[in-house]
């Protein structure tokens, strides 16, 4: 029978097996890890001259890179990723270093990750998604950029719907305006319950007005059979608006730039300003 400390030399051996690990490929926390999290460049430049690993992970696999993005230093990013540094490695609850970059608000970090091949888009629905961490947030840039590099406005996640839902959901009327310039389907939120819920539940009138102007169907019901104003706060401002607005009739030019803009397709929407056209039309139909 083997004594007790060969049993401990197994299980640890055991342990390596199973958990894969590499004496080289992770650490609890790394020099690189430190300068890249307090932003200290010379100091990062120096360790991987000296050879240090820019893809050296921490047991949850979060690499310098993520450290990098998350305190929106660009200038230690940018050092990383020419040394090599995977820009889409991914932390083991599934967060990429673009995901970092979009909950700091870091613009230039985005800008950088996306110039260098990172993905801008989650590749499943169980995964965090970059778009909705930056309109929860409020990030609207970072919608923006993102959007600009083809990102689905409408991709939606179980439990957190679609990105303009959640811009909704947050009151983050700058990154709903962003969503929808780029095309978001002003009626996809989460299943039956549309951004106009959202907006109307948290009693945002602004958000509620913009969602209008972009087409929203005020009549919606949601699954409890619902419309928007029956989800606002009693007394509300908002119910009170949209009492009115379900008794007012729409324009005609309301109707029209509507259906123009479904004519077109998200695709071309970026057309809109090259169309012979008076500015003012133009203007008229980009909501300017």
């Amino acid at each position: 029978m083997k004594g007790g400390h060969d049993d401990d030399d197994d299980v640890w051996n055991a342990s390596a097996v199973i958990l894969d690990i590499d004496s080289g490929s992770w650490a609890d926390r790394s020099a690189l890890h430190d300068a890249a999290s307090q932003g200290r460049l010379l100091a990062l430049k120096t360790l991987i001259a000296q050879g240090h690993s820019v893809n050296v992970l921490t047991i949850d696999h979060i690499s310098p890179l993520h450290e990098a993005c998350i305190g929106g230093h660009v200038a230690c990013a940018r050092a990383l990723v020419d040394a090599g540094a995977n820009v889409n490695v991914t932390a083991i609850d599934g967060v990429t270093p673009l995901f970092r970059a979009c909950s700091a608000g870091s613009l230039a970090c985005l800008e950088l990750l996306l110039q260098s091949d990172a993905r801008p888009q989650a590749l499943a629905i169980f995964q965090p998604s970059p778009i909705h961490e930056a309109a929860s947030r409020g990030h609207s840039k970072c919608v923006e950029m993102l959007v600009s590099w083809g990102v689905d406005v409408d991709f939606e996640i179980p439990h957190m719907g679609t990105p303009l839902y959640t811009a909704c959901r947050c009151k983050e009327f700058l990154c709903a305006r962003k969503l929808l310039d780029g095309g978001a389907n002003v009626q996809r939120g989460s299943y039956m319950e549309t951004p106009l819920h959202a907006a109307s539940q948290k009693d945002c009138l602004s958000i509620v007005k913009l969602l209008l102007e972009f087409g929203a169907d005020v009549n919606a019901r949601n699954l409890q059979y619902k419309r928007a104003v029956e989800v606002a706060p009693p007394g509300s401002l908002t119910e009170g608006f949209l009492l009115i607005y379900e008794a007012t009739p729409r324009s005609l030019s309301q109707l029209c730039r509507q259906q123009i803009r479904e004519r077109l397709g998200r695709s071309r929407l970026h057309l809109l300003p090259h169309l012979p056209l008076p500015k003012a039309m133009k203007n008229f139909l980009q909501y300017r």
